[in-house]
């Protein structure tokens, strides 16, 4: 969740919030929003591709504008060294199905029950389907 105060009157819908109102970003149902993400729960890495057509703040994990996370950069390439290490490697599958999962919001959504999942290591031959 991200707290913000409106620096111009907004409307939104039918209402107009007034400049100085305090308002509640909250990133997760952003990014469950069937508006931006048709079948927000399942997993489909493909969705990033096209971001040119998806509206600029559909996806906001650290937060935007002028008061984003200033790591951002650098998590994002961390991010991606683990990952690609992760993946050449490694499988990587859940312990859980979707509806058994459990999240904590709290100042980063994490797992409530720890992170069920398990690795198995990668076979020659074996590759990434994207579906």
């Amino acid at each position: 969740m991200q707290a913000r105060l409106l620096t111009k009157s907004t409307k939104i819908g039918n209402k107009v919030l007034p400049r100085g109102t305090g308002v509640m970003i909250i990133a997760s149902m952003i990014h469950r929003d069937i508006r931006y993400w048709p079948d927000p729960e399942i997993f489909k890495p493909e969705r990033f591709f096209d971001s040119e057509s998806r509206h600029p703040f559909a996806y906001i994990p650290f937060s935007a504008g002028p008061r984003n996370c200033i790591g951002q950069r650098f998590a994002l390439m961390e991010e991606k060294c683990i990952l690609a290490l992760l993946m050449r490697n490694l499988k990587v599958k859940s312990k859980l199905r979707t509806d058994q999962m459990r999240v904590s919001a709290e100042l980063v959504i994490r797992p409530l029950f720890g992170n069920n999942i398990r690795f198995e290591p990668r076979k020659f031959g074996d590759y990434v389907q994207i579906e």
